[in-house]
């Protein structure tokens, strides 16, 4: 199952481009992918590992994105 967040800002491409290559490294992430705007980012992870992959996300995306924070907003079911 796919989960999407909310960016509080748009980030740059640099910038989601580095969060991107950051967040692979996290055990149990899967995949993601940017919303359009970069205002949005669509996260899969083993489902037992969710929690530790968006808890690292938030502390990447706070240094790496300018003190952007994420929220989640919906689950994406496929």
């Amino acid at each position: 199952m796919k989960r999407k967040y909310n960016l509080s800002k748009a980030v740059t491409q640099e910038q989601a481009d580095k969060a991107m290559e950051e967040m692979k490294k996290i055990t149990g992430f899967g995949e993601a992918e940017f919303t359009e705007d970069l205002k949005g980012l669509i996260v899969t992870a083993d489902d037992d590992k969710i929690t530790h992959v968006m808890n690292r996300s938030v502390n990447i995306f706070a240094r790496v994105c300018d003190e952007t924070k994420i929220s989640f907003d919906c689950f994406i079911y496929e």
